[in-house]
């Protein structure tokens, strides 16, 4: 089983946003970085969609949902702050239900997530770290993330 665990694409400079961090949308680089992120996985069998709740995410979605017919829907454990096991847990229990997930969240989240996966004996590949719009390829082996591999971003910024 697999699963994938995306950051979000590029939303602008948080000190140049004036509102409420949770609202901030992607920019215009963003929104074609989140075209391309659908068409890479538009044929991986996703079949569920989650993401923080703050709209640069559920924006970084968005094709890909249209693409796929299918609805994001907000997961709280993958909020901006979230704890990583938490997350974990979570997109854990998605795939041992049968759901191919794709999940989008965080610079703080993922990579704390990637390291909870590793303390439990995961393989990172690339690292814990991940660019805007780059995510983790992950492998679901008996009920755990067994491997993790870094796919940079659409634009091939690293």
């Amino acid at each position: 089983m697999q699963l994938f665990l995306i950051r979000h694409a590029h939303a602008g400079s948080r000190s140049d946003w004036t509102g409420d961090d949770a609202l901030r949308p992607l920019s215009a680089r963003g929104e074609g970085q989140a075209r391309a992120i659908a068409a890479q996985l538009a044929d991986a069998g996703i079949d569920l969609l989650w993401s923080s709740p703050y709209v640069r995410c559920r924006q970084t979605l968005e094709p890909l949902a249209e693409k796929l017919g299918l609805e994001v829907l907000d997961s709280e454990p993958f909020a901006e702050g979230g704890a990583g096991p938490v997350a974990l847990d979570a997109a854990l229990e998605a795939a041992a239900a049968g759901r191919r997930l794709a999940v989008c969240s965080h610079g703080d989240v993922l990579p704390a997530v990637a390291t909870a996966a590793e303390r439990r004996g995961a393989e990172l590949v690339g690292g814990a770290s991940l660019k805007k719009a780059a995510r983790f390829d992950c492998t679901v082996a008996d009920d755990q993330l067994a491997r993790l591999v870094v796919v940079g971003p659409p634009d091939g910024d690293t």
